[in-house]
């Protein structure tokens, strides 16, 4: 009794399904944030107004901005120069979630912030 092989329409079809299937998973877990490839990277994000923010952007399906950190101008003392320090964007006054969505158009550029970024340091030392 002989055994059939499959036929090559078969094997090309279940290749393609399974492609496809791939594909649609890599996806969801992008947007779901469990994208498999490597850890999440922190980012610099200026927008066209100049502000600079930092956190976790995610380009898919929107751009979003997570873990949102940004500078801001500390008053100075009589005598003292102003300072600055980093800022979560959920201790603003008006008290907003630490997420911010971004139209693609008032993006001005990003960039990975390096390992060795005093921001970074700064942000994963609980500020």
């Amino acid at each position: 009794m002989r055994i059939k092989k499959p036929s090559k329409k078969i094997l090309i079809y279940t290749l393609i399904v399974a492609l496809i299937l791939v594909c649609i998973y890599l996806g969801y877990a992008y947007g779901k944030e469990n994208f498999p490839f490597g850890p999440k990277k922190w980012q610099a994000v200026q927008l066209i107004n100049s502000d600079v923010y930092y956190g976790h952007l995610k380009t898919f399906p929107c751009c979003k901005l997570t873990d949102v950190y940004y500078i801001q101008q500390v008053p100075a003392k009589e005598g003292e120069r102003p300072g600055i320090q980093l800022a979560p964007l959920n201790s603003m006054f008006f008290g907003p979630e630490n997420v911010m969505y971004l139209n693609k158009d008032q993006i001005l550029w990003w960039a990975d912030l390096s390992k060795d970024s005093q921001i970074k340091k700064t942000i994963e030392a609980g500020i």
